[in-house]
């Protein structure tokens, strides 16, 4: 094993996935350079320059890092992507961390920690972007109440939906409606 490869292993560098596979004799599975399992043992490592080649070697694919299947993300996008599609699917109803958890089978501190260290914001602002952005299509496409709107979309009370609203588009549900229906009319405000 070259000291780049090593490096790489320590550092869970992605930008070596791909190029080479550790194996460990003492599991017998091969993982990527980018793997977050515990740091192998240097003496346990065999390095492999394909994937075929530590499977004829006798090795298995690690389960966490699946480096039989490169275009697979890993394990923290994959949670992020099924938060995503959970709050998606029900961003209308009363969604908790700790729900999202059950329903996902996670802890609920570790999916908001991976949640946000991928996607860079939390479960709850993602829900609340999700919710704001349903609730601008009601704006426009309906004559639907500012009220029944905001309980459509999953907001409990007008006021802190009209919060959270105005929060990330500086309007309030009503000046957005006339703005942008003016918009959409083509008659001038």
């Amino acid at each position: 094993m070259d000291a780049y490869q090593w490096e790489a292993i320590q550092s869970n560098d992605t930008n070596y996935d791909g190029i080479f596979f550790y194996a460990l004799k003492s599991t017998g599975t091969f993982c990527r350079p980018s793997c977050s399992s515990r740091l192998p043992n240097p003496k346990n490592v065999e390095i492999f320059y394909d994937a075929e080649n530590a499977v004829e070697q006798g090795y298995r694919a690690c389960k966490r890092c699946k480096p039989d299947f490169m275009d697979w993300k890993g394990t923290r996008v994959e949670l992020e992507l099924q938060v995503k599609n959970y709050i998606l699917q029900h961003y209308n109803e009363k969604l908790t961390l700790h729900r999202m958890a059950k329903a996902l089978s996670f802890d609920p501190y570790h999916l908001h920690r991976t949640f946000k260290l991928v996607s860079g914001f939390t479960p709850l602002q993602f829900l609340h972007q999700t919710r704001i952005d349903q609730a601008k299509k009601l704006l426009l496409t309906s004559s639907l109440s500012a009220t029944d709107i905001s309980f459509l979309v999953g907001y409990t009370s007008l006021s802190h939906f009209s919060k959270v609203f105005k929060d990330k588009l500086h309007l309030s549900p009503s000046s957005f409606r006339k703005k942008h229906s003016h918009i959409s009319s083509g008659i001038p405000s």
